[in-house]
């Protein structure tokens, strides 16, 4: 009765809460000599048990810890990535048998070959590798290799573009000659037109380079001088004057026309490039106690080379279109131009442009045009009507503050 008791005690207290240490030893328990009684012991489904670990007199000794779990869950992944590619890397007995066959054979038949005669091969060490290219290597390399080019090109082209662009010492010497020549007869009172032109013309003429007519000499050097980017404050972008003009028309052409305004009289015009900008400052005096005013008209520059079929000169021009989009007022306010349609539009066209001169004129009219647009006649012949003739100015600010527009 007594072990009948402790049989039935003991499945009772088997479920899904039994410890390992309790399985063992119902697995343990054997049937006493000469009893009929056979006592089993079965372990249920389930992963509780895990994580719990029984000392021998089967008290709960620890409990897994959820980082434990992790980890011993990492670890298996791991075990059975580990095992899946030793299996994926298996050889079927059929492959591995061919292979030894086939070895041997291969073997046997170089022995014939050589005739009897013996070699030596040690076996293949399976941790030999052959290094990879180094691709980091290959494409930095490859990089610096373009920039090298690009720089290369970059000079060479700089280098094309001073050599087309520069003036022999003959020709420098005759330029500052006829500047001279022009220069004396603006101080003249009495201005004979036709001579101011006519050395305004050898002036463009002696500008180009009779060795190859091809050569763009004028076009490098008026983006350059546009072009020009001051490095410091106090240096000071190309600025010129206005020495001389055709006509009241040339002026109204490229300025605002308030000088026509009752009592107002133009002093001077000048004009500042950079940055690919155009800016004309207008000084106008008031006759009687008034302040002198200054206008001042902003606007970008595009340049484009005149075709010769448009001209018919044997002479290189270039295009310059500017297109006004502010203006300061003689009370400093600004006004903007704000939609496009309120931008205004200037063409001049350019003939000879340095540090020191540059030589415009105005784009013929419809009736000065054929029908196919060209000049009917060149535009730096007889009276210079269309002429502005601009001279460099070393300081612009200084000019301004003597006459009182600064």
């Amino acid at each position: 009765l007594l072990l009948a008791a402790a049989a039935g005690t003991l499945t009772t207290t088997t479920h899904a809460f039994t410890t390992p240490l309790l399985q063992r030893q119902c697995h343990s328990l054997q049937p006493a000599a000469g009893s009929n009684t056979a006592l089993f012991g079965g372990k249920r489904r389930g992963r509780l048990t895990n994580n719990v670990s029984v000392d021998e007199d089967g008290k709960v000794a620890n409990i897994m810890t959820k980082r434990q779990k992790q980890t011993l869950g990492n670890s298996k992944m791991k075990k059975q990535k580990g095992g899946g590619e030793k299996a994926a890397a298996a050889i079927s007995p059929l492959l591995a048998e061919w292979a030894k066959d086939d070895g041997s054979s291969s073997s046997s038949s170089q022995l014939n070959d050589n005739d009897g005669a013996s070699t030596s091969s040690s076996p293949v060490s399976s941790t030999v590798f052959i290094p990879f290219d180094d691709n980091d290597d290959i494409s930095s390399s490859s990089t610096n290799n373009k920039k090298s080019k690009r720089k290369s090109n970059n000079k060479k082209k700089k280098e094309q573009r001073t050599q087309k662009a520069a003036l022999t010492a003959a020709q420098t010497q005759q330029i500052e000659t006829i500047l001279d020549q022009i220069d004396d007869l603006l101080q003249t009172n009495n201005l004979d037109r036709v001579e101011l032109v006519s050395y305004i013309s050898s002036l463009v003429n002696v500008g180009l380079l009779s060795a190859n007519k091809n050569d763009q000499v004028l076009l490098p050097t008026l983006k350059s001088i546009v072009s020009t980017k001051s490095k410091s404050a106090e240096e000071q972008l190309p600025s010129y004057r206005l020495a001389w003009v055709g006509s009241d028309a040339a002026i109204c052409h490229v300025g605002t026309s308030l000088h026509k305004v009752p009592l107002a009289r133009l002093q001077e015009v000048f004009l500042s490039l950079g940055y690919n900008r155009w800016e004309l400052f207008e000084v106008i005096r008031i006759l009687g106690p008034f302040p002198t005013v200054r206008n001042t008209l902003k606007g970008d520059v595009k340049l484009t080379k005149l075709p010769s079929s448009l001209t018919k000169l044997d002479r290189e021009g270039v295009r310059m279109q500017i297109s006004y989009t502010s203006m300061v007022d003689g009370t400093g306010k600004e006004i903007l131009a704000g939609k496009a349609d309120n931008i205004k539009y200037v063409d001049l066209d350019i003939w000879f442009a340095n540090e020191k001169v540059i030589v415009a004129t105005v784009p013929p009219s419809a009736e000065d045009q054929d029908g196919n647009g060209a000049y009917e006649q060149d535009p730096l012949k007889g009276d210079g009507s269309n002429v502005l003739f601009f001279v460099g100015e070393e300081n612009l600010e200084e000019q301004l503050e003597k006459l009182r527009a600064a």
